[in-house]
C-alpha cells in the first residue's frame, strides 16, 4: 500500500527550492524542510515510534512544521500541545490521548513523571539532497489513517480526543484552495495558535499544501501583523484579533504611519474571519479600513471548514455563507425533517473532511451522526431566501464561543468546584462585543467563607484559575449569589440564571 495523497503531496513539494515558510531564522524552503523532518522521522523510527502517537510541543515557527511531518512521515499520528497551557493542561492531553512519546523543540520544555521524551533543534539544518520519498505508510486504509487528534469540548465537560484522517486534512485543503483560490502564487501571513483545527489545517496547512509561502509569527501583536502585511496576500483571523488590529490603527497618531498600514491591509487579496460570529459593526469598520468585508465561514474541529461566503461576489453580513465544494448541508427540525428557509434547525454536515470519530468514545461517534451520515453539528441556524446559513447560536447553553475558541462551561466549572471557596458554581457565555462571548462565572461561596465575613476575592478565584487552564478560559468575571436555579432534577437552569442576571442588570445591579 502506497504513502496516502498527503503524503504524496508532500513528496511532490520536497523537490521544490520555493519557501515554505518564513520565521525569525529566515526563509526555509519546502526541499530543506523536507530533509529536515525525514531525518527527524528516521530518528523517530530508530527509537521505535514508528506509526506512534507522538504529542508534539512546538513553537509558532518552522519547528512545529518539521515536527508535524516528522511524525507522518514515520508512519505516527500527531497530538499537538500548546505553550499558552499551562503545564497541568499539557499533561492532560498528553495522558488522556495515550501518547506513546513527547517531541519537544528546543528551547521550549515540559516536566512530566513517566514521559518519554525527545528535543529536537529547529536551526538543526540537514542537506536536501538526504529527503527521500515520503518514509512510511500508515498501516490500513492510508487515507482514513489518523493524522491529527485534536481536542475539543463537549457537553459532557471533559474535552473529547477528534481523530483526524490524512483524507480529511488533504480534503479539507483542497476544498479551501478552490473555494477560496488559495495558490503558490499567495503569500499567507499566520497568526492563529497552531493545537487547534483553524490554525492547523486552515491556515498553515492549506497554504503549504497549495506551496504557498507562509510567515509564521510567534504570536498575535497589531504592529507586527501591519508591517508583515506589506509581504503577504492571504490573512486569516478569528474577530478578537480584527478588533485588536483596529484599535491599535485607531490608536495611531501619526497619519502618514496609519495610511501606510492601511495601505498593507488593501494590498491583500483575501482576508477572513472565523471560530466565533463576526459583529456586522466591526466587519463595516475592516470593510472601510481594507476595502473588503471580511470573508466570514463555518466549521468546527469536527468536520473542518463546509460552509462559506463567496469569494467573488456578495457577502452577507452576519451569514457564514453557502455549502463549499463536496460539502452537504442540512438544516433539520427535532425529528431530523430539513426545514424550510427562515425556520431554525441544526446544522447537519456530510463531507469529506467529517472526521472518524471520537477518540475511544464509539458512543459519543454515534450519537454525534444524525443517521449514520451526517453529523449533527449542535448548532441552531436557518436558510436566507438567498441559500446561505445564518447562525442563530449553540444548541447547548454549555458551550461557550470566545475569541475564537470553543469551552467547554462544565469542564471549567469542575476545576472551579475543586477551590476550597466554591461551593456552587454555573459558568455562562455572555454576549461581549470583542470576544463573541465572554465567560461568567456565578459562584454560591462555601459555608467558610460566608461564616468568615471576608467575601470571595474575585480576582484571586481567577489567578488560581490561571494554573490550571490557559488564559482564555478564565472567566472574565465573577459574580457571587446565595443560589442557582435548578430544576426537579438538581439541574441548573441556565436560561433562568441568564434571565436574572439580565433583570438585575437593568434593576438592582450586579452584585
Amino acid at each position: 500500500m502506497g504513502p496516502s495523497l498527503l503524503l504524496q503531496r508532500f513528496d511532490e513539494l520536497s523537490h521544490s527550492n520555493a519557501v515554505a515558510v518564513r520565521d525569525g531564522l529566515g526563509a526555509l524552503s519546502f526541499a530543506e524542510l523536507a530533509a529536515g523532518a525525514h531525518a527527524l522521522a528516521r530518528r523517530l523510527q530508530a527509537e521505535g515510534l514508528g506509526g506512534q502517537r507522538v504529542a508534539l510541543l512546538a513553537p509558532q515557527d518552522r519547528s512545529w512544521l518539521l515536527g508535524f511531518w516528522a511524525v507522518l512521515l514515520a508512519g505516527g499520528v500527531v497530538v499537538p500541545l500548546s505553550p499558552l497551557h499551562p503545564a497541568r493542561e499539557q499533561e492532560f492531553f498528553f495522558r488522556e490521548s495515550r501518547a506513546a512519546a513527547l517531541l519537544v523543540a528546543e528551547p521550549l520544555a515540559l516536566a512530566m513523571d513517566g514521559s518519554r521524551q525527545l528535543s529536537f533543534r529547529a536551526s538543526e539544518q540537514t542537506p536536501p539532497t538526504s529527503a527521500g520519498s515520503a518514509a512510511t505508510a500508515p498501516a490500513g486504509d492510508a487515507e482514513r489513517a489518523v493524522a491529527l487528534i485534536l481536542y475539543t469540548s463537549g457537553t459532557t465537560g471533559k474535552p473529547k480526543g477528534v481523530l483526524i484522517s490524512h483524507r480529511n486534512v488533504f480534503e479539507g485543503a483542497r476544498t479551501l484552495r478552490e473555494a477560496w483560490g488559495i495558490s503558490s502564487s499567495d503569500r499567507v501571513l499566520h497568526t492563529l495558535p497552531l493545537h487547534h483545527v483553524h490554525g492547523i489545517c486552515v491556515s498553515l496547512l492549506c497554504a503549504f499544501l497549495a506551496g504557498a509561502p507562509t510567515e509564521m509569527l510567534p504570536r498575535y501583536d497589531p504592529e507586527r501583523v501591519l508591517e508583515a502585511a506589506a509581504r503577504s496576500s492571504v490573512l486569516m483571523g478569528v474577530p478578537t484579533q480584527h478588533v485588536r488590529l483596529v484599535q491599535y490603527l485607531d490608536g495611531l497618531a501619526d497619519g502618514a504611519e496609519r495610511q501606510r498600514a492601511i495601505g498593507h491591509l488593501r494590498g491583500q487579496r483575501l482576508i477572513t474571519s472565523g471560530s466565533a460570529a463576526l459583529p456586522e459593526t466591526l466587519g463595516r469598520r475592516l470593510e472601510a479600513l481594507t476595502g473588503q468585508y471580511p470573508l466570514e465561514r463555518y466549521g468546527m474541529t469536527e468536520v473542518g471548514i463546509v460552509i462559506g461566503n463567496p469569494l467573488s461576489g456578495p457577502r452577507q453580513p452576519g451569514s457564514c455563507g453557502q455549502p463549499l465544494p463536496r460539502c452537504q448541508i442540512r438544516i433539520v427540525d427535532d425529528g431530523g425533517a430539513d426545514v424550510e428557509p427562515g425556520q431554525p434547525g441544526e446544522i447537519w454536515i456530510a463531507a469529506p473532511t467529517v472526521f472518524e470519530g471520537y477518540d475511544g468514545d464509539e458512543a459519543a461517534t454515534r450519537a454525534a451522526f444524525g443517521d449514520g451520515r451526517f453529523f449533527k453539528s449542535g448548532d441552531t441556524a436557518v436558510w436566507t431566501p438567498e441559500g446561505y446559513v445564518k447562525i442563530l447560536g449553540r444548541t447547548s447553553v454549555d458551550i461557550i464561543k470566545s475569541g475564537g475558541y470553543k469551552l467547554s462551561a462544565l469542564e471549567l466549572e469542575e476545576h472551579l468546584r475543586e477551590h476550597a471557596w466554591v461551593s456552587d458554581v454555573a459558568v455562562l457565555g455572555v454576549p461581549d462585543e470583542i470576544w463573541g462571548e465572554s465567560v461568567l462565572a456565578v459562584v454560591v461561596p462555601s459555608a467558610s467563607v460566608l461564616e468568615s465575613g471576608e467575601g470571595l476575592a474575585a480576582e484571586q478565584l481567577r489567578s488560581w484559575m490561571k494554573e490550571r487552564v490557559a488564559s482564555y478560559k478564565v472567566p472574565k468575571r465573577v459574580l457571587l449569589r446565595t443560589e442557582l436555579p435548578r430544576n426537579a432534577m438538581g439541574k441548573v437552569q441556565k436560561p433562568a440564571l441568564l434571565a436574572q442576571l439580565r433583570d438585575d442588570t437593568s434593576g438592582r445591579g450586579q452584585s
